[in-house]
């Protein structure tokens, strides 16, 4: 369910089976939530907030989980450091953020309050990205035996500690209105398959968030390309995705557009290579 990473942003996979029984890992990823509201939601299990932003210095930050359900619910928060390279993204477990609790139960129409820490708030001179997995367990009485059909939830937020002398790019932490602004990223398309490869890189000490992907030829036809999250592009990282978009057709003349972060509307997104 798709209401941001990519990533290890929301999307909401089918059910498949686990021994003997069918786990729904619905994966909301916050970088490709539609940002229609605070929470990230499905079945019993809600999280809230749907992205977690530490400003320079900052200790600690809270991690809502409510229960809407009629039962009680086992879940686990644990943080990964989140980097990007080899074309692909790449998860391992930090001691940078710690959750308190990292397991809990949440009773039938209760909240449960998660603290993120931060045990060091050095200074950072590039912002740094993490995601935090929650996931829903199951409960002692169904482990050893085959309840048949069972639902278990997994979400993935994404979380970072801003770098000195940067301000929060998410809406609901910004103060006052962030004019649009085009990130100085470095992209390029290459040769892929039926179509291409959009690789960019982001020599910036912010991550980027592109969504929206739109080719506008030499005549201002547009053809949407992925209409919604395309990923993000983490600070002084790069990142790469297949797009439909044959290199024949960038011959002919026209640009890429995409949104940048939750700007407004799509800007131009400049190609290397004499705007290929």
């Amino acid at each position: 369910m798709d209401h941001a990473g990519t990533g290890p942003a929301s999307r909401a996979q089918r059910p498949r089976p686990a021994r003997g029984r069918l786990r729904g890992i619905g994966w909301l990823l916050a970088a490709g939530l539609a940002w229609t509201g605070p929470a990230a939601q499905a079945a019993d299990l809600q999280v809230n907030p749907i992205l977690v932003e530490f400003a320079p210095g900052e200790r600690s930050q809270a991690l809502w989980l409510t229960n809407t359900g009629t039962g009680t619910l086992r879940a686990q928060v644990r943080v990964s450091r989140w980097t990007q390279g080899d074309g692909g993204e790449q998860l391992e477990p930090s001691r940078d953020l710690v959750a308190s609790p990292a397991i809990l139960e949440v009773a039938a129409g209760e909240q449960q309050l998660v603290r993120l820490i931060r045990p060091q708030a050095a200074p950072l001179q590039a912002e740094a990205a993490y995601r935090l997995t929650v996931d829903e367990l199951p409960h002692e009485r169904e482990r050893g035996q085959d309840p048949g059909l069972q639902f278990l939830l997994r979400y993935s937020i994404p979380a970072f500690v801003l770098a000195e002398g940067t301000g929060p790019l998410s809406p609901s932490r910004q103060t006052e209105a962030r004019p649009d602004t085009r990130p100085a990223l470095a992209a390029s398309l290459q040769p892929h398959e039926a179509g291409s490869l959009l690789v960019v890189a982001n020599p910036g000490r912010q991550r980027v968030r592109l969504s929206g992907l739109t080719w506008v030829d030499g005549q201002g036809q547009r053809t949407e390309l992925v209409p919604g999250l395309l990923g993000y592009v983490l600070a002084g990282q790069q990142m790469q995705w297949p797009v439909p978009l044959p290199i024949a057709t960038t011959a002919r003349g026209g640009q890429l557009r995409v949104r940048f972060n939750d700007d407004a509307s799509d800007q131009a997104l400049p190609l290397d290579g004499a705007g290929r």
